[in-house]
C-alpha cells in the first residue's frame, strides 16, 4: 500500500508543479505581466506567490471573465496544495481525488486563459 501511496503523492506533486508553470506563463503574458518565481521552487515561495496573483487578479486590465479565470486558477492551485499537505500527514483515497479535481479545475481555467491571452497578443 506504501508504494501506491507514494504513487499517488508523486503524480499529485507533479500536477502540482506542472500546473505552477502554466500559471506562471499565463502570469508572464498578462496585459501587464506579473513575474512569478520559477524553475526549482518551494511551496514556500509558491503559495505566497500564488496567492498574491489571486489578490491582483481584479486589478488586471483584461475582461471579467479573464480576471476570474486568472482568479480561480490560483484558488483551485492553492486549494489542491492544501489538500496535498493533508494528504501527506493523512492519506486517504478521496482526499486524493480532491487534489487531483482542484488540479483539473486549476488546468481547465488556465487553458481558458491561455487561449485568450494567444488571442490578445495575436490581435494587437
Amino acid at each position: 500500500m506504501s508504494d501506491k501511496r507514494d504513487e499517488i503523492l508523486a503524480h499529485i506533486a507533479h500536477e502540482l508543479s506542472v500546473t505552477y508553470s502554466m500559471l506562471a506563463m499565463a502570469c508572464s503574458n498578462l496585459p501587464v505581466p506579473v513575474v512569478i518565481p520559477t524553475g526549482e521552487v518551494s511551496n514556500v515561495e509558491a503559495i505566497p506567490a500564488v496567492r498574491r496573483v489571486a489578490e491582483l487578479a481584479e486589478d488586471i486590465t483584461m475582461p471579467v471573465d479573464q480576471q476570474a479565470q486568472l482568479f480561480a486558477s490560483c484558488c483551485f492551485w492553492l486549494a489542491a496544495m492544501d489538500v496535498y499537505g493533508l494528504l501527506i500527514a493523512n492519506f486517504h483515497d478521496v482526499r486524493a481525488h480532491s487534489a487531483l479535481a482542484n488540479l483539473i479545475m486549476a488546468t481547465e481555467s488556465l487553458e481558458d486563459l491561455l487561449a485568450w491571452l494567444r488571442a490578445h497578443t495575436e490581435m494587437q
